[in-house]
């Protein structure tokens, strides 16, 4: 089925459906200096309870191929969304360890399994074009649930009041894909194991390049979990006026992905890398000054800096290499970023902890120097091979 067969209304569906990827993602980031407090956690218990989801989020991924013989499209996107629900109540429910990690786990499986769910189906079915636009509706909801936890943390509320928001939002959107199931009612068609195999022996050295920097942009996942405690604890910023600047940041990402959306259609790729990498280095320098309006800017930047990196590297896979070795690759990049997003945080929570965020403006200012030098490694040279 091509992209001209389906319906408008399916296409918003789906549009909808990847919104709830998002929507819990930026709670354990800008709402974490409250949920810390409630949960008596240091600063760098985030990086570990992050790595945890993240594993199980793999998981969910592995445990996929070998479900898909059995169950439909509809099955995974219905059961996923009710592990993100749950993963929200025990996270909001709750006040001790048990309760964090067990939510780390329900969401990362639900995480996990709605992702690669949804983008099986469009990659199957939807054009170029509609999958950056499927992307760029992540970032609404990550930007929708972090404007939800700043007004929670507003004086009077809790951090438990956005949690509740959002897990209602899910709830709708689950109602939504219960009744539109009917539209889901086919299974996943996968590469073939032996493809994979056979590409995979004519990779050599070279061709880690791009999972190289699907590694080192984990940046993404560390500016929106790490942000808000650096207003917080370094720059002693409220904890709503925080959150507040972690949604800025989110709202730039999205609207950087709608709008190289439209701005790919005239420019070439290396022009639209390059202006976003000069946005990115612009918002990294500007986080050094402690003035909350610069900051916010420096969020808005740092997002749009970001955001086509991610979805043109993609397709900069096809640009360089034949077939036989660009599907291997972009298995890779996927693999890499994954594995990029559960070490990192790691090491950095704990020198957070162990020294204080004073670090965390150069230490985003070297991955983002990576990036750049990565990105002039990948985009000055296209060749088929």
């Amino acid at each position: 089925m091509t992209t001209q067969k389906i319906s408008t209304f399916l296409i918003l569906i789906v549009f909808i459906i990847f919104i709830s990827l998002g929507l819990p993602d930026s709670v354990m980031g800008s709402a974490w200096p409250a949920i810390r407090q409630t949960y008596s956690f240091p600063i760098d218990m985030i990086g570990i309870l992050g790595a945890i989801q993240l594993g199980f989020s793999f998981c969910s991924t592995i445990i996929y191929p070998k479900l898909a013989k059995i169950w439909t499209m509809d099955k995974f996107i219905i059961f996923s969304t009710l592990l993100t629900i749950l993963g929200l109540a025990t996270l909001g429910l709750g006040n001790t360890f048990f309760p964090m990690l067990l939510s780390c786990i329900l969401l990362g499986f639900g995480q996990g399994s709605v992702d690669i769910t949804v983008n099986d189906f469009a990659a199957k079915h939807f054009s170029n074009s509609l999958m950056n636009f499927l992307h760029a509706f992540y970032g609404v909801g990550v930007m929708a649930s972090s404007f939800i936890v700043a007004f929670s943390l507003q004086p009077h509320r809790s951090w438990q009041l956005g949690v509740a928001i959002i897990s209602f939002l899910q709830i709708l959107i689950l109602i939504l894909a219960i009744l539109t199931r009917s539209k889901f009612k086919e299974k996943a068609v996968l590469t073939s194991d032996n493809m994979l195999k056979d590409a995979e022996s004519k990779l050599n050295f070279s061709h880690f390049i791009l999972p190289l920097f699907y590694f080192f942009y984990a940046l993404e996942l560390l500016i929106g979990r790490f942000y808000s405690s650096f207003a917080v604890e370094h720059l002693h910023f409220s904890m709503a006026a925080s959150a507040a600047i972690t949604s800025f940041y989110w709202t730039g990402l999205t609207i950087g992905r709608f709008m190289t959306g439209f701005t790919a259609r005239w420019f070439s790729t290396q022009t639209i890398i390059l202006f976003h990498l000069s946005l990115l280095i612009f918002g990294i320098i500007l986080g050094f000054i402690p003035q909350i309006f610069i900051q916010y800017l420096s969020g808005t930047l740092l997002g749009l800096g970001l955001a086509p990196l991610y979805p043109m590297g993609m397709k900069q896979t096809y640009n360089k290499y034949s077939d036989s070795i660009a599907k291997p690759v972009i298995s890779l990049n996927i693999a890499f970023a994954t594995i990029g997003m559960f070490i990192i945080p790691i090491p950095l929570g704990w020198i957070f902890e162990q020294f204080g965020f004073v670090s965390y403006p150069f230490i985003i200012g070297g991955f983002g120097i990576i990036l750049s030098g990565l990105c002039w490694k990948i985009y000055t040279k296209v060749i088929k091979k």
